[in-house]
């Protein structure tokens, strides 16, 4: 399957340095056999937004990509630019929630320094990402706590192998800010900014885009945002633009 997104090809990118792929000709099957629970890390990668009739199909392709029982979502996302959701109401009536997002370019990137030193984390604090994570996400339970610390084991694994640079913030020994970056040919795509909402509005997620950049040098920096949310407007304060829309649909267990 010839893939057009920007970000679908940084995402089988990603999924490589941890995952298996599988191009079955008109889609791909990415799995992550070291987390069955990740929605994001086991789905189908499909040609175009499900259209009238088409929901049912997808699902059992799915099913049959995934006959592991401990996976118990389904995931599609489609290669599409533009945003188009295809059939929305029979994705919703088979229990399908849409993920839409904004993909964001930007060819150099600049930000003021930050009221605390950036530093380029070890293999060994990039584990703390995971604390931080829970601590500014919106889920609190046993599954999602796992998920984190999994993925903080792989991006530091990834640090150990020269495979990406993570950059951090620390306030009397707590980090309070992170983000990382993963070399991709000639993109580098973005992971997981977040700042403790004690210290958000200081500069610091801006300034950590901007020194991963000036260490990394790359054709396009990519990265992913929720529309019309705050981080968007501060990607695009620091240099990136509009790039593409994006829409997933996830059926989550239960």
């Amino acid at each position: 399957m010839i893939i057009r997104s920007l970000v679908l090809k940084t995402e089988l990118g990603l999924a490589a340095t941890r995952g298996v792929i599988t191009d079955r000709g008109d889609y791909v099957v990415i799995t992550t056999p070291d987390d069955p629970g990740y929605y994001f890390g086991n789905l189908l990668l499909i040609p175009a937004a499900p259209q009238a009739g088409e929901v049912a199909f997808w699902t059992r392709r799915f099913r049959e990509a995934f006959p592991d029982p401990a996976i118990k979502h389904v995931t599609l996302w489609w290669d599409s630019t533009t945003g188009d959701a295809g059939a929305e109401d029979e994705l919703a009536a088979a229990g399908f929630t849409l993920d839409r997002s904004v993909v964001l370019v930007a060819e150099q990137l600049d930000a003021p320094p930050a009221a605390l030193p950036i530093r380029e984390l070890s293999p060994a604090q990039v584990l703390d990402t995971a604390e931080l994570g829970w601590a500014t996400g919106d889920r609190h339970d046993t599954n999602y706590l796992e998920f984190l610390q999994r993925r903080a084991r792989w991006q530091s694994t990834l640090v150990q192998r020269g495979l990406a640079t993570f950059y951090g913030a620390y306030d009397q020994g707590e980090l309070v800010a992170s983000l990382g970056l993963v070399p991709l040919d000639k993109l580098a795509r973005y992971q997981d900014v977040q700042t403790a909402a004690s210290h958000r509005k200081r500069g610091l997620a801006g300034a950590m885009l901007a020194a991963a950049a000036r260490d990394l040098q790359a054709e396009h920096y990519v990265i992913l945002s929720t529309p019309g949310s705050d981080a968007e407007r501060l990607y695009r304060k620091c240099g990136f633009r509009l790039a593409e829309h994006t829409v997933a649909a996830c059926r989550r267990p239960g």
